[in-house]
């Protein structure tokens, strides 16, 4: 009878681990650094149909990069995402990452999220981590150039150079060319 308890006990003390071991978490978070994932939300209308556009663009001039679309249930998800650094990229409005910049509208009383360009094509801004290697965003944006002519409503590339937001790599990789 006393090994039957002690059995018991055992697996109760067990279970909160062997919850753990079939959790896919720990598998989401490689899957996040293994692709290059562009953040979009459903909110931000025009955002996912062209982070589709650039994820392909991505795809063939630096296929190492893996790159897919990621779409969060709205801005607010997405600031949050973005906030704690669980995503790197993003693509959205203009406006929208401006309130997250800055704390306005929405996001008044919250953080700032600091983010950088690599990009604009018309109204949408592809933005960065201001902390993710230079080295990697110059690669990024020379993917980008590569690309323009399947990107609509991309910005002349001296126009964006005079984006003070710019990602250091961004503007090594744009004013490489």
């Amino acid at each position: 009878m006393l090994s039957r308890k002690l059995l018991i006990l055992i697996l109760l003390a067990l279970c909160p681990v062997l919850a753990l071991a079939h959790s896919p978490w720990g598998q989401y978070q490689v899957y996040r650094q293994k692709h290059l994932l562009v953040l979009s939300t459903r909110d931000d209308l025009q955002s996912y149909p062209y982070s589709k556009k650039l994820v392909e663009a991505l795809n063939k001039s630096v296929p190492e990069s893996k790159a897919r679309p990621a779409r969060a249930i709205n801005l607010e998800r997405a600031y949050n995402l973005l906030r704690t650094n669980q995503f790197q990229f993003a693509l959205l409005s203009k406006a929208n990452i401006e309130m997250m910049r800055n704390a306005s509208d929405q996001f008044q009383g919250k953080n700032k999220v600091d983010l950088k360009t690599i990009y604009e094509f018309g109204d949408l801004e592809f933005v960065v981590q201001p902390d993710f290697p230079e080295d990697l965003v110059a690669v990024v944006a020379h993917g980008v150039l590569e690309s323009l002519e399947s990107l609509p409503e991309a910005k002349p590339t001296e126009e964006v150079i005079a984006n003070n937001m710019l990602h250091a790599g961004a503007r090594k990789a744009l004013t490489a060319n």
